[in-house]
């Protein structure tokens, strides 16, 4: 008994002043934390004292030796090499969607084009219409307690609040065609709420520009922004059932909500269903360990590949059944891969601002996910893949990961725009 406790004790003399070095290192002052810490320390320590007074003592020295030696070597080796990469990964942190900046950040984010647009006012207007749009569906839910599908549930919701306005839970597109709407070809757009543009005034989403770039080109075409927030291609193909006939032209916008983030049978994000072990190494990583590291970089891409792998399946048997849908109906169809921040190759502006804002597992699943997408997308004769149209703009275009500014809706109306007068689903002939 004399022997262990005199060993605890040595343990933790040894321990608590290590823990003090250490924490103050990384600047952690919580007192509780030195407390686990020395815990930590302590006990291991004590036991290695106790172990000296036997025969084992030598081996177990040296074992320990030599792999501490080995530990700080690596970690020391991967600092070099990687301190900068790993700092450009991210935290395991929630950061804050578009919708949720500040005024300020988000005026920075959406720069000057094509107007000093993001207003106090108009930012004030899109927060009060969404909080309104979140109201009326979920009065709508009360009531109607069977009814689950989004687009069902969407339908019953209507608001105008200044330059943010949604009918029959469409957001307005400005600038629709003049003339007679049964004369004129429909495309339907339908995403999710990138497409949605929550971010941008009426005029300003991808279907607004589109409608207007058709207009220019004399083009007889409507367009409707079929986006809804957090909408997979399962559900929008929901709408399109409902909606589309033989003067419709379907576009889909996937990806970004795509990529297995949902756990529906948990219903919870896949990035907060973690095991336990990988929560430790997390907590390792954030204090600094380049071992650690590069250890989580090697096994979360396995950890989520079932939920990357059932989502990619669902997603391109989906778009697969929709484009049979689209040709029973003599409808056309094309389904766009849509960018995010990740596919970027080169940030610009406020962008370099976001790369370690978001939970670095979110990184992880995109571009696990679109690894398979990209492949998938050139085998299908409708699909086209857009991650890389930003990659020759000189300016920011995202709020967050995937949301967009004015600029980044342009392009990616010019890029639809271009894409269906390839395949000559619009062209001059449908004048006026």
């Amino acid at each position: 008994m004399t022997k262990s406790l005199a060993a605890i004790s040595a343990g933790f003399i040894v321990a608590i002043p290590s823990t003090f070095c250490l924490l103050k290192k990384v600047r952690i002052k919580s007192k509780i934390r030195h407390f686990q810490v020395s815990l930590a320390f302590g006990l291991p320590t004590a036991l290695f004292i106790y172990l000296l007074q036997t025969r084992f003592a030598v081996p177990i020295v040296i074992i320990t030796v030599v792999l501490s030696l080995l530990v700080v070597a690596l970690e020391l080796t991967l600092r070099r090499v990687a301190l900068k990469t790993s700092k450009n990964l991210g935290s395991f942190r929630h950061g804050r969607s578009g919708g949720g900046l500040s005024h300020a950040e988000a005026k920075e984010a959406a720069g000057s084009y094509p107007d000093d647009y993001l207003t106090e006012k108009f930012w004030l207007e899109q927060r009060q219409a969404r909080r309104n749009l979140a109201a009326q569906k979920l009065e709508y839910k009360i009531v109607n307690q069977t009814e689950t599908a989004t687009h069902k549930i969407d339908s019953v919701t209507n608001v105008m609040c200044g330059e943010y306005s949604v009918s029959n839970g469409i957001r307005n597109t400005t600038d629709g065609h003049k003339g007679d709407v049964q004369d004129s070809l429909t495309v339907l757009l339908l995403g999710g709420s990138p497409l949605v543009g929550n971010e941008v005034p009426d005029r300003l989403t991808s279907s607004s520009f589109l409608q207007r770039m058709a207009n220019d080109h004399k083009i007889n075409i409507n367009v409707v922004n079929g986006g809804a927030s957090g909408s997979s291609v399962l559900g929008r193909t929901k709408l399109l059932k409902d909606l589309i006939d033989a003067t419709s032209i379907a576009v889909f916008v996937f990806g970004v909500n795509d990529f297995g983030w949902y756990d529906r049978k948990l219903k919870k994000l896949v990035i907060d269903c973690v095991s336990l072990p990988l929560r430790i190494l997390r907590a390792i990583v954030d204090l600094g360990s380049e071992v650690a590291n590069f250890t989580y970089e090697k096994i979360s891409p396995w950890y989520y590949r079932k939920a990357t792998r059932n989502a990619v399946n669902v997603a391109t048997e989906t778009l697969n059944d929709a484009y049979e849908f689209c040709n029973l109906n003599s409808v056309h169809m094309i389904a766009i891969l849509e960018p995010n921040l990740y596919t970027r190759q080169t940030l610009h502006g406020y962008e370099n601002q976001l790369i370690n804002r978001f939970n670095r597992d979110l990184r992880t699943l995109i571009l696990e996910s679109y690894k398979y997408y990209e492949a998938w997308i050139k085998t299908v004769p409708y699909g086209v893949s857009a991650t890389h149209i930003f990659d020759m703009s000189n300016s920011s275009v995202f709020l967050d990961w995937c949301h967009l500014n004015a600029r980044g809706n342009k392009l990616i109306a010019e890029f639809i725009f271009d894409e269906l007068q390839r395949r000559s689903i619009i062209s001059t002939s449908f004048t006026d």
